[in-house]
This record gives structure tokens, sequence and C-alpha cells, in this order.
């Protein structure tokens, strides 16, 4: 994170936060439950050195595992052993080739297939793209005998097997590497590049998943794919003149080839290329979208109908954008074929995301992402299906192994390392002040569990406390009330007690005498600023009247030492509050 607020990578401080797992999910990802157990200062990112950093917390969490540390429990009254096992590191891809040491750019990007999925480069495009993903799909599936809506070429392998933690541990057992920027000779520029410091602690080979792949970077990186495509938004469009120059190296889909003319080169249209009146009604459809407030952005500030196309986009908006408003923007401005395939991969993150998910649809979800990326190649560029477009297929494996992605997501860090941001006060000792932040946090934290009706720091309040106990709060504005509005309010209170009653009459009364020839009008109005002085007068005589006896009740009301401490004393209403 950039601990300045900024976006732009100038400075790079990196926390290494620490979850409790095993919390019900409600409490799992809270901030009062994450741990900032390191903070790797900037200015430049550790890169393959984040080793060197997490030493100190790899013997930690290893002595910790062997034997453990003696912990009290205060429901039991007991002491007990406490051991901890690391269940996986979550982090976004260029921070899985840090932490696991292997090498995520190139020919063999993908930590999962290694060597048995192997990236094409396309010359025009100058990328690595992965094209071709039929070996993912069932044996007996049609599209493995089909040429040429693919790459001209039929396909009959097999799934590329993942292998297991053993099988990992031998490739990197040996590699040696010195770390620092200036050793650098030696290191292989594919597949594992050192041997990760993970591997000290004696389960980690065990595992079946280690690094748990960032499903809202794939998200985001996919939704904007799509969008800079289908708009074809200068820069972030994944077709262009070099994008059919790599389809005529290929041999493939002839029809869209480059069509050299002497005034100027002609694209031809692609089945996903929108007119400007079906991207004008696309951006329409995005810009009126209307939804509850904390849903998503305002959408209509993200588009600029001007140019047509979409700026500034967070990784949430990409989310709402995939989740819920993409299926529908597209629902008349897409051919079927090509509409369906992005609507299915729009409903295949849907479902990754469920928080409850029956075991038994993971393989027709396995084959469901294999099919819909394979549809997508029939219609989409080669440029198109970089490596965020391949790791799709490896969500079903980790929610087979590590249960929903919602407890995995980046989402909750993400509002972590916001909060870590806003410690910054001192610019020039960023990471101090974070650290001394964070230290006096977790001690208000500490001392307020032994307070009553004490804030608990990290536990969010939901906006819907209290509903089921009948106090509304949607709507209302919270204010406190000037002498005069209360005064008003002290008037109101007194005229709907029963025990002030009969003084409300002799009040009337007594207007009267004074005022025979005022209208009614004029005597209520009278009546209603006074009242509240001349009961007070009429108590105080009455008190020092042995022949009266005043309740305490009505002494209260009418002399209060300060009305507004006898109404928030519950004399007059309790717990009440004006709302506006």
């Amino acid at each position: 994170m950039n601990p300045f607020g900024s976006l732009s990578s100038m400075h790079s401080t990196w926390p290494v936060i620490l979850v409790t797992y095993n919390l019900p999910p409600s409490l799992c990802m809270k901030r009062k439950y994450m741990m900032l157990t390191l903070l790797i200062s900037g200015r430049k990112q550790p890169g393959n050195d984040i080793d060197v950093y997490l030493a100190p917390l790899i013997d930690d969490l290893k002595i910790l595992w062997e034997k453990g540390v003696k912990v009290f429990d205060a429901h039991q009254n007991e002491t007990f052993n406490l051991r901890e096992m690391l269940f996986c590191a979550i982090q976004d891809f260029p921070a899985y080739g840090n932490l696991s040491g292997y090498t995520v750019k190139g020919k063999t990007a993908c930590p999962i297939c290694e060597d048995r999925m192997k990236g094409k480069w396309l010359k025009n495009s100058k990328k690595m793209v992965y094209f071709d993903h039929r070996p993912f799909l069932p044996c007996d599936h049609p599209y493995r005998k089909q040429k040429k809506a693919f790459n001209g070429k039929q396909e009959f392998k097999k799934r590329p097997r993942d292998l297991s933690g053993e099988e990992v541990f031998q490739k990197v057992k040996d590699i040696q590497i010195t770390f620092g920027k200036k050793s650098r000779a030696g290191i292989s520029k594919q597949g594992y590049k050192k041997c990760s410091d993970f591997w000290r602690l004696p389960y980690w080979k065990h595992l079946f998943v280690r690094h748990c792949l960032d499903i809202m970077h794939i998200e985001k990186n996919v939704c904007d794919s799509l969008i800079g495509t289908l708009l074809n938004v200068p820069g972030k469009t994944k077709d262009g003149e070099n994008a059919r120059y790599d389809l005529k190296d290929m041999g493939i889909r002839s029809e869209l080839h480059v069509v050299e003319g002497k005034p100027k080169k002609y694209l031809p249209p692609a089945a996903y290329t929108l007119s400007r009146k079906e991207k004008k009604v696309l951006c329409e459809s995005l810009a009126g979208v209307k939804v509850p407030e904390g849903f998503s952005s305002n959408f209509r500030n993200l588009i600029s109908m001007e140019n047509l196309k979409l700026v500034g986009l967070k990784s949430h908006d990409c989310h709402i954008m995939m989740q819920y408003l993409l299926p529908v923007a597209i629902r008349s401005i897409l051919p079927k074929n090509v509409r369906y395939a992005i609507i299915r991969l729009c409903l295949f993150f849907n479902a990754m995301y469920a928080k409850v998910i029956n075991p038994k649809d993971l393989d027709n979800w396995e084959t469901e992402i294999a099919i819909i990326i394979c549809q997508l190649q029939m219609y989409f560029p080669p440029s198109f299906f970089d490596i965020m477009v391949h790791l799709p297929i490896h969500l079903v494996r980790e929610i087979r192994y590590c249960g929903p992605v919602h407890l995995r997501a980046q989402w909750s860090f993400e509002r972590q390392m916001k909060t870590y941001k806003g410690y910054v006060k001192n610019a020039y000792r960023p990471e101090a002040c974070i650290a001394e932040k964070n230290f006096y946090e977790d001690l208000v934290g500490s001392c307020s569990q032994y307070l009553e009706n004490a804030k608990i720091i990290g536990l969010p309040i939901s906006k819907h406390s209290g509903r089921m106990e009948g106090k509304g709060i949607i709507g209302h504005k919270k204010r406190d009330l000037s002498y005069e509005e209360w005064h008003k309010a002290h008037t109101y209170a007194l005229f709907n007690e029963d025990e002030v009653t009969p003084y409300i009459n002799k009040h009337i009364d007594h207007l009267k005498q004074f005022n025979r020839k005022t209208s009614r009008k004029s005597l209520l109005s009278q009546h209603h600023n006074s009242f509240r002085t001349w009961l007070k007068d009429k108590v105080m005589r009455e008190l020092n009247d042995p022949l009266y006896v005043v309740s305490d009740r009505l002494k209260s009301l009418a002399l209060g030492p300060n009305f507004r401490a006898s109404f928030y004393s519950g004399y007059v209403y309790n717990d009440c509050t004006f709302y506006t």
C-alpha cells in the first residue's frame, strides 16, 4: 500500500497481517481480530527479499506449532497449551510470486499448472497469452474436435495434474539464492526461483493450497478487459490492428483479418464489436442505475457519455458490474452466443461468492468455467486471454480445499489498509505512525473489555441495530435543541401529564380574569407561553403552604433544577430523544 493516500507506486509499505481463522464467520475478518505482525517499510517493495523480513515471524509460527504456549481460559478457569497452524497465505498475484518463489510472468506464469500449461507469445501484440483451454474440458466434449472455432487443431490432451506439496518441495528444496538487489545471477527466469521461507514450517508441504488466488483482483482485471474490449477504449481494448495480425499469423478467422486498403486499413467488425449507437445504449443503461446507499459508487459519475467509456472503476465497482449490472446492460446489444457467454461468466463469479456451497456442485462448476472460457475463445481475440483470464479455471479447486472465498478475498484487507493510511500524520515517518497508532488502539481495545457499555474498536455497529427493539433510526437526524426549543418541549411534556391537568384549567381561568376581551386564539397563545413559569410559581407557593401536598413527581416537573437534566433522567419520558 501507499501510506500517503495516493494510488501511485512511488512509495510501497507492506503490512503482514494475521487473522484468527477459527472464529465465527461474522467475526473472522473484522478489524478487531486482525493482528498487524510485521510492517515492512518502504519506499521500495521488498520483492523476493521478503523472506528476510518474514524470518522472525516464521520462527514464532514454528514454535507455536511444535511447542505451543500456555494460555489461560477464563471461561473454563483453566490453563491449556495453545497450538497454531498457518492455514494459507492471501495476497494479490504479483505478491504470490514473491511469497511462493514462483515466477508469475512468462511462458509458464500459472503457479498451479506450471510447465504443464504453456503460453503462446503473440508477435504483434507483444504479450504472452493462454489461448487454448480445451484440455480442461471433459474428454468427450465436442469442443475438443472443433478446429475452425479455436486454433485450427483438435485437442485431446488431458487436464494438467495438480502437483502435491511434497512434489513441489522436492523441486525447491535445493535451490540456493543470495538475497539482495545486486545478487540476481543464476536465478531462473521460469518456474521456481527460490525456496520460500514458508517451507521451514513442518506442515507446509502437506497443505493442498498454500497460497490462495485473489478473486477480487482477478474479477477486476477480467471486468476491465471485457469493458475495454466492448467499448473499444484506447489503451484498454484487447482488439485492434495488432490483434488482427495475430489472427492472420495463427491462420484462423480469415474473415477478421485486416483489409489492406490504399487510403487506410480496414478492420472488419467482430461479434463483440459495438456500433456507436450500441455503446451509447450500454453507457446510458449503466448511468441510469440507482442503487441503495453504500451498495456501490454512483455509476453516473464513472461514465463519460462524450467519449463513451468508463473511467475510474475501483475493485468494488467492477465487482458490482460483474455480479449484477453487466448481464442486464448487454441483454439487447450483442449477438446471442456472445451475450450468453459473458452472462455465464458473470453468473460464475456470482456463484463463487456464495456463502453456502453444496460440495456436489463443484464438479459442475469446474466444467462450467472451462466451457465459458472456450466459448469466449470462439469470439474474442487471442490477446484477450492473458493470465488473469486463465486463473478463474483454478478457483473451484481452492473452494474444494479451503471453503468459500468470501473469507479469503482481499476486501477485508483493503479496508484495513485504508485504516492504516489514515494513521499517517507525519509524512516523514509513515510506518512509525502506523505502528504507534496500532499499538494504542490495541491497548484501548483491551481496556474497553473491562468497561460497561463501551464501544468496541474494530467491530462495526450495523445500521439496522435497534430496529428490532422498536427504535427507528432511518430517515431521522439527531441534533441538540436551543433553549427556546427546550422550553417548548418542556411545555409539551407538561401538557401531557395527568398530575398537571388541574393546573392547566386554573391557569386558563387566571388568564381570563385579566384578559376578559381577549379572543380564544390569543388566550391559548398566552397560556402556552406563560404556563411553564406560572406553574413553577404556583408550585413554589404551595410548597410553602402547609395546607397543600405536592407530589415529588409534580415537583420534579415544575421545579427541576434543569429541565434538560430531568428530561434525560427519565422524569418525563424514559429514554426519550427528539428527532427532526
